[in-house]
């Protein structure tokens, strides 16, 4: 789950790419999401919340506390609020146009920036759909992700509270 939290906090950006999902916001914001995992016959469901404890013109530092199984893992992440410079020699992306919707999250309609990606490797092929939303600490709002082949999984993820200050 801890890998869950890491690939929203640095997917977000490419649906959101205007501004970092964590510039806007000050100091207290958070948001919860739920996630469920179905593997097989197994199903995993936790709860990760993202607290924002400090931001300025470089780094937002955020405490992830994931809750899965009877257990609680807290850890915080610096997060560069800037994008690197990417070497030449990494994988071309093929570029991703957001589509816009409205999402309903603890009654209240947030519009949200949606993508579709698709990858293949070793035989396996995921497609995932991940939506975000400038008003959400983070900007996560929902993620699907499905994997066939092989290992077939499904992962769920969906804001159920956020607070943004």
């Amino acid at each position: 789950m801890r890998t869950l939290a890491t690939t929203l906090l640095f997917l977000m950006p490419l649906a959101a790419a205007d501004k970092h999902p964590w510039a806007s916001f000050k100091p207290g914001s958070y948001a919860k999401m739920k996630s469920t995992m179905m593997m097989g016959p197994t199903k995993m469901v936790s709860e990760i919340t993202q607290t924002l404890i400090s931001v300025d013109a470089n780094n937002a530092v955020v405490e992830v506390e994931t809750k899965a199984m009877g257990q609680t893992n807290k850890t915080k992440m610096n997060i560069p609020l800037k994008a690197a410079a990417t070497p030449g020699n990494t994988a071309q992306v093929k570029p991703v146009t957001p589509v816009n919707e409205t999402i309903a999250v603890a009654g209240k309609s947030l519009a949200c920036k949606c993508i579709e990606m698709e990858t293949t490797t070793n035989g396996s092929k995921t497609n995932s759909r991940v939506c975000t939303s400038e008003a959400v600490p983070g900007g996560a709002v929902k993620s699907v992700t499905k994997t066939s082949g092989a290992m077939k999984s499904e992962t769920v993820s969906e804001l159920v509270e956020f607070a943004a200050k």
